[in-house]
C-alpha cells in the first residue's frame, strides 16, 4: 500500500472527487480525517475506524481552527492535506452576480489558503505535502465559467507560492487540474440550464476523448502526488482532461 499510515486531511470529501480521493486513499492504507459542512457524509465513518468526519465550512476561520485542532489530535499528526473543497457557477462576466463572485472567491481560494496556513506547521513538521484542487478553467479560458476561472487560476498561483516558500521546510506543494468529471456537482450545474441534457452532451463532447473524467481517475492523481513516487515533484500542475488543454 502505497500510503500505509499516512496522516491524512481532506477537504470537501463527502461526494464526488473528494469522496473518491478519501476511498482511494483508505485503500492504499492512509488514515483520513474529512473535513465537510455536510452533516451527512457519504464515507459512512463509522464502519471504517481510519476515517473521521469533521463538521466545518472552509471560509470561517474559527471553523477551520477547530477542525483542524480535531483532525490533527485523532491523526497523530499530519503528512498529507489535500484541500478539495470547491464549486462553482455558470456566468459570464455580465451574468456573473457580485454574491456569486465572493462565494465562489471564499470556497475556491480564501478556503484552501485559510486551512493550508493553520496546517503548515504540522505539514513542516513532518515534511509533508499539500495538494490542492485546481481545474484547467485555471489555465485556460472556459466559456461561461468567468468566477470560476479566476478562482481556480489564483489556487494554481497560490499552489506554487506555497511551493516556492517551503521547499526548503520540506513541504511539497502541488495542483491537480481535471477537465470534466462526471460528479453530482456538474449535474446540479448542468441542471440550471434550459437544456440540461444537450448541455452535458455538450460538455462532454468538447474533451476529445469523448467522455467525462471519473472521481476515480482524479483520486489516482492524488494518490501519486501524496506517495513517495512523486518525492521529486513539487510547484507542478498534474492534468487530468481527457486531452482538453492539448488543442
Amino acid at each position: 500500500m502505497r500510503l500505509n499510515n499516512y496522516k491524512t486531511i481532506v477537504t470537501g470529501g463527502s461526494s464526488g472527487i473528494g469522496k473518491a480521493i478519501v476511498d482511494s486513499f483508505l485503500l492504499e492504507g492512509a488514515k483520513v480525517a474529512v473535513i465537510d459542512k455536510d452533516p451527512t457524509p457519504n464515507v459512512e465513518p463509522k464502519r471504517n475506524p481510519n476515517c473521521l468526519f469533521v463538521k466545518a465550512d472552509v471560509t470561517k476561520s474559527a471553523d477551520i481552527g477547530m477542525a483542524a485542532k480535531e483532525a490533527v489530535k485523532w491523526l497523530g499528526g499530519l503528512d498529507t492535506l489535500v484541500n478539495n473543497a470547491g464549486f462553482g457557477l455558470p456566468g459570464t462576466l455580465l451574468e456573473t452576480t457580485e454574491t456569486n463572485w465572493h462565494q465562489m472567491l471564499a470556497v475556491n481560494l480564501t478556503g484552501p489558503f485559510l486551512v493550508s496556513q493553520v496546517l503548515m506547521p504540522h505539514l513542516i513538521q513532518s515534511k509533508g505535502s499539500i495538494i490542492m484542487m485546481a481545474s484547467v478553467a485555471g489555465m485556460v479560458g472556459i466559456k461561461e465559467r468567468t468566477a470560476y476561472c479566476a478562482t481556480k487560476g489564483g489556487v494554481i498561483s497560490l499552489m506554487r507560492s506555497i511551493a516556492l516558500d517551503y521547499v526548503g521546510e520540506g513541504v511539497r506543494c502541488n495542483a491537480i487540474c481535471p477537465g470534466t468529471v462526471d460528479t453530482p456537482w456538474v449535474d446540479r450545474m448542468v441542471a440550471t440550464y434550459p437544456d440540461p441534457v444537450q448541455t452535458k452532451k455538450q460538455m462532454t463532447n468538447r474533451q476529445p476523448m469523448g467522455r467525462l473524467g471519473q472521481p476515480h481517475e482524479i483520486a489516482s492523481g492524488a494518490v501519486y502526488l501524496a506517495s513517495k513516487d512523486s518525492n521529486f515533484v513539487t510547484g507542478s500542475c498534474l492534468v487530468i482532461d481527457g486531452g482538453l488543454t492539448m488543442q
